[in-house]
């Protein structure tokens, strides 16, 4: 049966092993990893090798303060999984703005704090910048142009030392809905979760490294039918809130990563 999860942890839950040769899990308070370490644990659970890291928070829809120490925590763990030295970073927001449930990349764009420009014109109005591209691709509809294509060639172009890709999740759980980030250290294939593949987005098709971070916003029917032949896919009410508010706070959480000489308040102020 079609894996309906973009979620590590979700696919992890759902084998019929409690342990998997393969698969380390750890979880610490609200952070669960997932470590795919060879080729069994990929196959078991159908996730490339690689890390994967889940961050539970308060639902986005009661969301009114994101400067309560969540955006430290994003940063913490986004630093964890990044390679270095680093001298850039492209950030790629991925999605349709026109459907809500697949804007998050697109609305993330607007959070960004976009340096690499500033940096070249040598302008040091707000100091030491780290330098960071963002780019929203659209989607292969609207360009005719696959995704993968538009950011290889902005890689090949800019030669950042990592890609940043954001993207809506799909999950096989509402609970997960709009509470959930997956962060993960081995890029992504869009689509995937709903059954809308497309070109793989990782170090061995962009050659640099990839981090992909995303939030579920759909769920399969199928969890809630009960039947497995169900394609269709659903979004709670409330999805206009998730993926603002998961917007910012993902935004938001890549600043505050890379910006370190300016507070969280300034940054908030230059892209809020």
């Amino acid at each position: 049966m079609q894996n309906r999860t973009d979620l590590a942890v979700e696919s992890y839950e759902s084998s019929s092993s409690t342990t998997i040769d393969g698969v380390i899990v750890d979880q610490k308070d609200d952070v669960t990893t997932v470590t795919v370490l060879n080729d069994n644990g990929a196959r078991a659970i159908g996730k490339p090798i690689g890390k994967y890291i889940t961050l539970q928070l308060e639902a986005f829809v009661s969301d009114s303060d994101i400067f309560d120490g969540r955006l430290e925590d994003f940063a913490d763990i986004l630093s964890t999984i990044m390679p270095e030295p680093l001298e850039s970073v492209l950030v790629a927001c991925l999605g349709n703005e026109r459907i809500t449930a697949d804007s998050l990349g697109p609305l993330t764009s607007n959070y960004i704090l976009s340096t690499r420009h500033i940096i070249m014109d040598g302008d040091n109005t707000f100091g030491d910048l780290f330098p960071v591209a963002t780019i929203s691709t659209g989607v292969l509809g609207d360009t005719g142009i696959e995704t993968a294509e538009i950011i290889k060639g902005v890689v090949a172009q800019i030669q950042p030392s990592l890609v940043i890709v954001v993207d809506a999740l799909a999950a096989t759980s509402t609970n997960r809905l709009g509470t959930t980030v997956q962060f993960s250290d081995t890029g992504i294939s869009p689509g995937s979760g709903v059954g809308n593949h497309r070109n793989e987005l990782s170090q061995s098709t962009l050659g640099v490294p990839v981090i992909s971070v995303g939030i579920p916003t759909v769920v399969s029917t199928s969890v809630i039918s009960g039947d497995s032949s169900d394609t269709a896919f659903v979004t709670p009410r409330e999805i206009d809130r998730i993926t603002q508010q998961g917007a910012k706070l993902i935004g938001m959480g890549i600043n505050i990563c890379f910006q370190k000489g300016i507070t969280p308040a300034e940054l908030y102020t230059l892209v809020g």
